[in-house]
């Protein structure tokens, strides 16, 4: 007992000493430390949502004529959804996980243009047990996971008797490409507006529900907000998905998605950010809350800038409406403006 006090205080005392040598450059000057100005990347991470709504939100700022920028984000989620009604019915259970990796170029200072092509797998995984654990010493509902086996993969999606989405087995698939731009609106020595768009063009395969079976056009605003050591940052868009089959015979609703998240600069190269992920509902008036509810994620974690032009992001996501996000996201995401 005592060895093991010992290296957890030996751990802490590491951790700190890390923290504070990262602190130590903007402290010892005596100026502000600038946070890093991306918020999380990752888009909500249920199947659905995935295919239907990829939404990720993203700076307002543009970088300089000419330059480029690599991304690549995974992510790691646990799913249970088992509900039904007359008119649908829905059975998620799984672990998902979920790779991007994107480009964009800055023709000029107000306009860049992007791609981003995503891959995902779910399987029946590992971590029923300690979800199920996790839940109880919170007290959080498990939304009737306990009744269930433990690390079983289901994807069943149907209505009214016509099946959607039927997958009992380990999937693995490339996703829709995803054509991005944005278009600098306004900007004054840090605060930024942006015009944004993009489309999904549908390159996945509905049938194993990781494609919408359609074209996804959608369009938005980007907001920077620098204040000190905290940076603001807002997003909104409108997602047009009349051209997509994934839920036929069901037809999804016009999404509107958005975030607003908040980054505290504990030095020049850590931010500590929080942020809220949120969307409208697929659907209307199917009886099953997966379908119907809107999508609310709080995500909490850190950003790290290795070096000039780089940056890494860590971060937990947790779903505030039940059933329409995954019980857990697990997110990491490397960045490179060169």
């Amino acid at each position: 007992m005592a060895g093991n006090k010992y290296y957890q205080f030996v751990t802490w005392v590491t951790v700190l000493a890390c923290l504070l040598m990262t602190a130590y450059p903007a402290l010892a000057a005596g100026r502000t430390p600038v946070p890093a100005n991306q918020p999380f990347a990752v888009p909500n991470q249920s199947p659905l949502a995935l295919s239907l709504v990829p939404f990720t939100p993203t700076s307002a700022a543009q970088g300089p004529a000419g330059s480029s920028s690599l991304n690549v984000t995974a992510a790691y989620s646990s799913i249970f959804v088992q509900q039904s009604s007359r008119a649908a019915n829905l059975d998620l259970d799984m672990e998902l996980g979920y790779v991007s990796l994107g480009y964009s170029y800055t023709l000029h200072p107000r306009v860049r243009l992007g791609l981003e092509l995503p891959a995902a797998f779910y399987w029946g995984g590992f971590m029923d047990g300690f979800i199920e654990s996790y839940h109880r010493a919170l007290g959080l509902p498990n939304g009737g996971r306990e009744n269930a086996p433990q690390d079983q993969v289901r994807y069943d999606v149907s209505s009214r008797g016509k099946r959607i989405v039927s997958q009992d087995g380990s999937t693995q698939a490339v996703g829709d490409l995803r054509l991005k731009g944005a278009c600098l609106l306004w900007e004054d020595d840090g605060p930024a507006v942006s015009l944004v768009g993009q489309v999904s063009l549908p390159t996945g395969d509905p049938d194993n529900g990781l494609g919408a079976g359609g074209a996804i056009p959608a369009l938005g605003l980007s907001g920077d907000l620098p204040l000190g050591r905290f940076s603001l940052n807002a997003n909104a868009m409108y997602f047009h998905l009349s051209s997509t089959s994934l839920l036929d015979p069901l037809e999804p609703d016009d999404v509107w998605a958005g975030s607003l998240s908040l980054g505290w600069a504990w030095s020049d190269a850590l931010t500590l950010r929080g942020q809220l992920n949120g969307a409208t509902a697929l659907v209307n008036d199917t009886g099953v809350e997966g379908l119907d509810n809107a999508m609310l994620q709080v995500l909490l974690g850190v950003q790290w800038k290795p070096s000039q032009g780089q940056l890494i992001s860590l971060a937990f996501a947790e779903d505030l409406i039940y059933y329409t996000s995954p019980d857990f996201t697990l997110s990491l995401s490397w960045g490179w403006v060169f």
